[in-house]
C-alpha cells in the first residue's frame, strides 16, 4: 500500500518504522522544520524498550538511562517517604525502564525510518514544512496548505492531542480540556545541580531514576537524569496562574522568580535546581476522554491523537510504539490477498481488528492515567465505570493503594507484549466485525487479590 502518515513525533515515526517492516511505501507530511526539537525527557517502561529492540533501535547513540529507583521527597525536610526499587524490572520484564532526552529518541526513531535496511520497504519520505488542512476519509486524501492534494490507500493520523481532524474521523466531540494545572520544565546540567553541597548528598551513590519532591500546599517536582546522567529532567507541576492559561505550546517561556515562587518552602538544595540553567518553559495540562472509534474510511488515528494520557504512569509514549507495533502485525502485506491495495471490505475489516487489539488497552491506560492526587482526581467515583466502556478485565485498587509506579503497576502495565497479542488477534482476521472471541486477546497483567484492596503495602 502507499500510505501517508500525518505528524512526525513518536507516533509518526514509529508508524512509518513499522509499516515499512510490513513492506508499505510511506509517506510523513510534519509541519514544523524540526529546527527546534522539543528540549525535554521521557520514560519508556520494558513494554516500549521492547519494541524499540525489535526494530533494531541504537540504544548505546541514544543514551538514554537506566532507572533504579523511585523516591518521594518531602520538599522541605529531604525526608523520603515512599521508596521504589526498580533494580528487578529488566529481568522481570525482559527489557530495560529507562529515560531519554526526546531529541535523542526522535533521532533515533527518525533514522529507522528513513534510512535503507535490509528486508524492509523503502525509507519513509519526510515532507517537512507541510501542513495538513484537510483529510477526506473516504478517499484518502489529504489537503496541504499549498493546495496540493494527496491520495493514498490509508492515512494514518499521528498529529497529537490537537488534532482538528478527530471529530471527522470519530464522531465525538471530546475536545481537550484544562485541568487547572500548569507545569513549569526545563533540562538542568546535573554536574551544576550537584555542585549544592546537599543536593551532591541527594544523589551521590544513588541509583539513578525519580527524586521527586512534594510539599503540603500540592506543588510538586519530578526529576530524573537523561543523556547519559549529563542533564536532570525537571517539572513543577503547581495550580495554574492566570497569566499562564494559554500556554498550550511546550516552548512558551517563563522566568526564573516565577518558579521560585512555586517552590517556596522547599529546601535550598531543591530551590537552586532552576538556578543552574538560563531557560525555563511553562505550558497548561490538559486531558480529555478516549475516543471510542479510531478510524474511518481509509484512515486511522493514533498516538496523542486519540489517547491524549497524562503523565502518570509513563505510557503515553509507550502506547504510541505500542499503536505502531500493532500495525507491523495487521498490515503485514504478505498477510493480505495477492491485490493491490487492499479491497474497502478487506481494509475495513483490517482496521476493526486494529480497534478490538488496541482501543481497551489505550482507552484503559488514558482513564487510568488521571487517578493521581497530584494533578486531579475529578470524577473519580465514574472511573470504573469509564473503564467497562473498553475493558472487561480485573484492575487492581487504582490509585487508592498503589503508587504510579509500585509493584502492582508495574505487574499489571510493562508485562504486555504487543506483537504476541497481534499475531492472536491475527487469526481472526477473516471475521469482517473485527471481533476476536473472549478470553483469547490479554491486555493487562495478572491482578493479585490483594491489589484490589487499598491497604496494600500502606500506600493508601
Amino acid at each position: 500500500m502507499n500510505i501517508s502518515i500525518v505528524g512526525a513525533g513518536i507516533a509518526g515515526l514509529a508508524a512509518a518504522i513499522a509499516l515499512r517492516r510490513a513492506g508499505h511505501n510511506v509517506e510523513i507530511y510534519e509541519k514544523s522544520q524540526f529546527k527546534n526539537e522539543i528540549g525535554a525527557a521521557i520514560l519508556l517502561t520494558p513494554n516500549g524498550n521492547r519494541i524499540l529492540r525489535k526494530w533494531g533501535f541504537d540504544f548505546e547513540r541514544a543514551r538514554p538511562v537506566d532507572f533504579g529507583q523511585f523516591r518521594f521527597v518531602h520538599g522541605e525536610s529531604l525526608k523520603v517517604v515512599i521508596h521504589e526499587d526498580f533494580s528487578g524490572v529488566e529481568s522481570r520484564f525482559g527489557d530495560r525502564m529507562c529515560a531519554y532526552h526526546r531529541v535523542d529518541l526522535h533521532t533515533g526513531l527518525r533514522d529507522l525510518a528513513e534510512r535503507e535496511r535490509e528486508g524492509w520497504a523503502p525509507p519513509a519520505k519526510i515532507k517537512l514544512g507541510a501542513e495538513v488542512v484537510g483529510v477526506d476519509a473516504e478517499k484518502g486524501e489529504l489537503t496541504l496548505s499549498d493546495g496540493i492534494r494527496v491520495e493514498k490507500d490509508l492515512v494514518v493520523l499521528a498529529d497529537g492531542c490537537h488534532c482538528p481532524f478527530l471529530l471527522d474521523i470519530t464522531g465525538e466531540n471530546t475536545p481537550s480540556v484544562k485541568i487547572g494545572k500548569s507545569v513549569y520544565r526545563w533540562l538542568a546540567p546535573f554536574d551544576k545541580v550537584k555542585e549544592h553541597p546537599v543536593a551532591k548528598q541527594l544523589w551521590e551513590n544513588q541509583p539513578a531514576g525519580f527524586c521527586s519532591f512534594f510539599n503540603d500546599n500540592g506543588i510538586f517536582m519530578v526529576t530524573y537524569p537523561c543523556r547519559n546522567s549529563e542533564l536532570l529532567n525537571c517539572a513543577v507541576f503547581h495550580d495554574t496562574r492566570p497569566d499562564e492559561r494559554d500556554k498550550d505550546d511546550w516552548n512558551a517561556n517563563t522566568t526564573h522568580e516565577k518558579v521560585l515562587e512555586a517552590l517556596e518552602g522547599f529546601s535550598d538544595a531543591v530551590r537552586n535546581i532552576p538556578l543552574t540553567t538560563p531557560h525555563m518553559k511553562a505550558y497548561t495540562v490538559t486531558q480529555r476522554p478516549p475516543s471510542t472509534r479510531i478510524h474511518k474510511g481509509k484512515v486511522l488515528a493514533i498516538g496523542d491523537t486519540v489517547h491524549h494520557m497524562l503523565p502518570t504512569h509513563a505510557q503515553g509514549g509507550v502506547a504510541a510504539l505500542e499503536d505502531a507495533a500493532a500495525l507491523e502485525v495487521l498490515f503485514d502485506s504478505s498477510r493480505f490477498a495477492p491485490t493491490s491495495p487492499p479491497s474497502p471490505s478487506t481494509l475495513e475489516a483490517r482496521l476493526k481488528l486494529y480497534t478490538t487489539l488496541r482501543l481497551p488497552r489505550s482507552a484503559t491506560m488514558q482513564i487510568l492515567s488521571s487517578t493521581n492526587p497530584r494533578f486531579t482526581m475529578a470524577n473519580l467515583a465514574t472511573k470504573n465505570e469509564e473503564i467497562r466502556k473498553f475493558y472487561q478485565g480485573d484492575l487492581i485498587d487504582w490509585p487508592l493503594g498503589c503508587t504510579s509506579w509500585s509493584e502492582p503497576i508495574r505487574e499489571f502495565i510493562y508485562g504486555y507484549d504487543v506483537f504476541s497479542e497481534a499475531e492472536k488477534a491475527m487469526e481472526f482476521r477473516e471475521r469482517d466485525d473485527g471481533k476476536v472471541p473472549d478470553g483469547v486477546l490479554k491486555w493487562f497483567g495478572e491482578v493479585d487479590e490483594k491489589w484490589t484492596r487499598s491497604e496494600y503495602a500502606g500506600l493508601a
